[in-house]
C-alpha cells in the first residue's frame, strides 16, 4: 500500500521526520546592521569641491570618533610603545621631528631613533595607515548604502583580507618614494593619484593592484581636486599636530626638563596620531566619493530618489 502519509518522504512537499536543519547549540547569527536615517553622514551626497571634501572628512571622523580612534589605537599604540623603548635605549639623537611629520607621510608623529630604526618605524606607520584606510573604506561603503555597519564588524571584514595591507603598502610606496626626489613636491603629486587606494580596496573589495589602478583612474579624471585635497589634508594634519604637540614640548623646554622625562612627554604627545591617522583616511574616503560622483555620476540615482523621480 502506498500513500502520502506523514512519514512518506517520497511524497512531494511532505514533511520529513528526523532531519535536523540546525543544531541547537549553534551560535545565533549576527543581527543585521541598523539602517541609517537622514542623520547619517552620507545621507545626501553630491560633488562638493576641495573644501567640502576636507570638511566631509571631519564629519566622517566625528560620526564614529571613538570607534575609529580605537581602530587606530590597536595598531599605533604598540608601535608608539616600541618606539619609546628604542628611543630610551638609544644613545644617539632622535631623527624625525614630530612637529614636521604629517600622518600622510606614513611616519609616526613622534621622534624615532636614527639609522635603521627610523626606516622600520616609517614602514610600520605606512602599514598602519593602510590598515585604517581599509577599515574606513568598509565603513564608508556601508554608510553610503544607508547601513550602519558596526565598527567591530568592519574590522572583521578587513581582517579577513589582511594580506591586502602589506601588498598595497608596498605598491603605494613604490610610487611615492621615488617621486619624493622630484623637485621637492613629487611626493604630493604622486600621493594625489594613489591616496584613495586603501579606501577603494575596503569599499569595493578590490585587491591591491586593482585598488591602485582604481585610485589612479578616479584621481586622473579630477587631478586638480586630488591635488587640492592632498595638499589641504597635509596642511590640516600639520596644524592639528602642532596645536596638540606644541604645548607639551614648549612646557618641558620652559621648565628645563630633559633626559628621560622629556622623551616620555614627547612620545606621549605623539599620540595625536590616534586622531590624525583616521582623519587622513576619512578625508581619503570622502575624496573617493567625490571622484565617483564626478567621474561616474554615482550620486545621481540617490538625488533622483530624493526628488521622487525613481
Amino acid at each position: 500500500m502506498t500513500g502520502a502519509g506523514l512519514g512518506d518522504q517520497s511524497a512531494p512537499g511532505a514533511p520529513t521526520a528526523g532531519v535536523a536543519v540546525a543544531r541547537g547549540d549553534d551560535p545565533l547569527p549576527p543581527e543585521p546592521p541598523a539602517p541609517l536615517g537622514a542623520d547619517g553622514p552620507l545621507a545626501v551626497v553630491r560633488p562638493v569641491g576641495v573644501l567640502g571634501v576636507l570638511d566631509g572628512g571631519f564629519e566622517l571622523l566625528r560620526f564614529r570618533f571613538p570607534g575609529l580612534v580605537g581602530v587606530a589605537a590597536a595598531v599605533l599604540l604598540p608601535l608608539q610603545l616600541a618606539e619609546l623603548l628604542v628611543v630610551l635605549g638609544s644613545s644617539r639623537s632622535t631623527g624625525t621631528d614630530p612637529l614636521t611629520t604629517p600622518a600622510s607621510f606614513e611616519f609616526l608623529a613622534s621622534s624615532s631613533a636614527a639609522g635603521g630604526w627610523s626606516v622600520l618605524f616609517a614602514l610600520a606607520g605606512a602599514l598602519a595607515l593602510t590598515w585604517v584606510g581599509l577599515v574606513v573604506g568598509t565603513l564608508v561603503a556601508s554608510w553610503w548604502s544607508g547601513v550602519d555597519l558596526p565598527v567591530g564588524r568592519a574590522v572583521g571584514v578587513a581582517a579577513r583580507r589582511w594580506w591586502v595591507v602589506p601588498v598595497l603598502t608596498a605598491l603605494t610606496l613604490m610610487v611615492k618614494v621615488p617621486a619624493a626626489c622630484v623637485a621637492g613636491v613629487g611626493f604630493v603629486v604622486a600621493d594625489a593619484f594613489v591616496f584613495t587606494a586603501a579606501v577603494a580596496a575596503g569599499a569595493e573589495r578590490l585587491g591591491p593592484l586593482a585598488a591602485l589602478r582604481r585610485a589612479f583612474d578616479l584621481s586622473r579624471r579630477s587631478p586638480w581636486i586630488a591635488l587640492g585635497v592632498v595638499a589641504g589634508g597635509l596642511f590640516l594634519t600639520v596644524v592639528v599636530q602642532m596645536v596638540v604637540l606644541a604645548g607639551p614640548l614648549l612646557l618641558i623646554q620652559s621648565l628645563g626638563v630633559g633626559g628621560t622625562v622629556a622623551l616620555v612627554v614627547q612620545q606621549a604627545a605623539g599620540l595625536v596620531v590616534l586622531v590624525t591617522v583616521p582623519l587622513t583616511s576619512c578625508i581619503a574616503a570622502r575624496a573617493w566619493i567625490e571622484f565617483r560622483c564626478r567621474a561616474e555620476g554615482a550620486d545621481l540615482e540617490d538625488r533622483m530618489v530624493l526628488r521622487g523621480l525613481h
